[in-house]
């Protein structure tokens, strides 16, 4: 009789080494040096490049420092600067403003020079009238009130006074020269009066005029 074993048989399970602690022992340090190189040559690229990259960002980081620095002390001088153009702007103006009133004064001072001038040229031939009159009154005669007034606009010189004397004909004869000096003369009625003493006199008023100052 033949007998027929249907169930496969069982293959015998491999059983992998277990380490153990005399095992690890055996372990040689050229046994580690088998491995393949390119693991060294990839793990010291590998700290080499973190290195590098280490050392490039303190350098970067060190320059980004240095300029920031440097870009605060620009800022200051820059701050600095315009406080300086700001000041000098400033001084400027003030400078610019005491020059165009000097500028005004001066035109000022010229034009009151020029109207001193003129005045002069009016007032000399003014301040000189009352002596031009007074010296030529005759010795028999005087005078009691005496004014003058001077119409710059015209530029004309009038003096009025009142003139008295002994003799009659002196003050006809002091009418007649002051209308050689002046433009014109004007004379009223001669008077007869009589002192507290009883002495007669003559008296009237004179007015004349005359142009000055070139005119």
């Amino acid at each position: 009789m033949i007998k027929i074993n249907l169930l496969k048989e069982k293959k015998a399970k491999k059983t992998l080494p277990q380490l153990t602690l005399v095992s690890l022992k055996e372990v040689k340090v050229s046994d580690l040096l088998k491995l393949d190189k390119a693991q060294y040559y990839l793990s010291a690229l590998l700290w080499i490049c973190v290195l590098g990259m280490g050392v490039w960002y303190w350098k970067i980081s060190k320059e980004i420092t240095q300029i920031k620095l440097e870009v605060d002390q620009l800022q200051v001088e820059k701050n600095r600067l315009e406080g300086m153009v700001k000041r000098i702007s400033e001084e400027k103006k003030e400078i610019e403003s005491e020059i165009s009133a000097l500028k005004t004064e001066m035109d000022a001072i010229e034009r009151s020079k020029g109207i001193l001038i003129g005045l002069k040229s009016l007032y000399e031939p003014f301040n000189n009238s009352f002596i031009s009159f007074s010296s030529s009154i005759p010795s028999v005669s005087w005078t009691l009130t005496y004014s003058q007034s001077l119409d710059i606009e015209n530029r004309k010189l009038k003096t009025e006074f009142d003139l008295s004397s002994f003799d009659y004909a002196s003050i006809s004869s002091y009418a007649n020269s002051l209308r050689k000096k002046n433009a014109e003369v004007f004379i009223s009625a001669i008077e007869r009066k009589t002192t507290p003493n009883g002495y007669e006199y003559y008296s009237t008023k004179l007015v004349a005029e005359k142009s000055i100052g070139g005119q």
